[in-house]
């Protein structure tokens, strides 16, 4: 159900929609969580490395190179925050992992575009203005981190409280129906 979930956050990326305001990030947090630590790594790096090439080259109709390597490593850098979740998931490790996330996404990513597209100076400062300059596209996968990963752990404590609530009665009206035999 995982997997489906990341497929079906990527399809979004072909969906109009504000730049860096996707299910996506959310989904990889959860995907970090719910998924064999393996294939939290490979699965994302796939599905979104070729969603990315698609994108890129058929989309926007840019060349692709190699930058593309610091996207991919920077979407598997949130799936990797997810892990924090693997045995416990707290609000606490949500916000933390909500800020990590975005945090290692844009530094990774960004790092990618100063390298490949020299449009910045190949400089400290080139490198700071690159940040600078992508801040407000931090600012919306902020946002949908946030919303995406609350809505998806959120369904999935409601579930899991549901069902444990549905056998906590089942094993009280079968200790019940014990006790009146």
């Amino acid at each position: 159900m995982v997997y489906l979930l990341i497929v079906l956050a990527t399809i979004t990326r072909f969906i109009p929609h504000t730049w860096n305001f996707s299910p996506v990030y959310g989904a990889l947090l959860f995907g970090g969580a719910k998924m064999k630590k393996r294939d939290a790594l490979w699965f994302p790096a796939l599905v979104l490395g070729t969603s990315d090439v698609i994108l890129t080259r058929f989309v926007y109709d840019f060349r692709v190179g190699w930058g593309e390597l610091f996207q991919i490593a920077a979407f598997v850098s949130i799936a990797m925050m997810g892990w924090t979740f693997a045995r416990r998931c707290t609000l606490g490790r949500l916000a933390v992992a909500c800020v990590a996330g975005p945090t290692a996404f844009h530094l990774i990513s960004n790092f990618g575009v100063w390298l490949e597209f020299h449009t910045y100076p190949a400089s400290w400062g080139g490198l700071v203005a690159c940040y600078v300059a992508a801040i407000p596209f931090f600012g919306r996968t902020f946002a949908s981190t946030v919303l995406f990963a609350g809505m998806l752990f959120g369904v999935q404590h409601y579930c899991s409280s549901r069902a444990s609530n549905v056998a906590q009665r089942r094993l009280c009206t079968a200790e019940h129906a014990e006790n009146c035999h």
